[in-house]
């Protein structure tokens, strides 16, 4: 977790990572939650993002579970992984 800027308005998530053995199992959804607990009542966060690979179905599907909302960008983030062009979604969710 980071603050994209100086004050906790909006906190980020990064680097979200479930074990392979351990996937499907609800681990993830779990582990945001408790992030997303964290970020709201201990930092006050106003709202959450965080970002991934669109060819990361299983993790982008969880973040949407969980309750976060795709962000459109004027600009798609992108990045060379393996000589192939990897894009990115963004996706926030609000304290409620």
């Amino acid at each position: 977790m980071r603050r994209p800027s100086k004050n906790f308005d909006e906190l980020r998530f990064g680097f979200i990572v479930v074990d392979p053995s351990h996937r499907g199992k609800g681990y993830g959804k779990v582990m945001l939650q408790l992030g997303l607990k964290f970020a709201f009542e201990i930092y006050g966060a106003k709202k959450v993002s965080l970002s991934v690979f669109e060819n990361n179905e299983p993790a982008y599907f969880c973040y949407k579970a969980v309750g976060f909302d795709d962000v459109v960008l004027d600009k798609t983030e992108t990045y060379h992984v393996l000589g192939k062009e990897w894009k990115c979604k963004e996706l926030m969710i609000e304290n409620r």
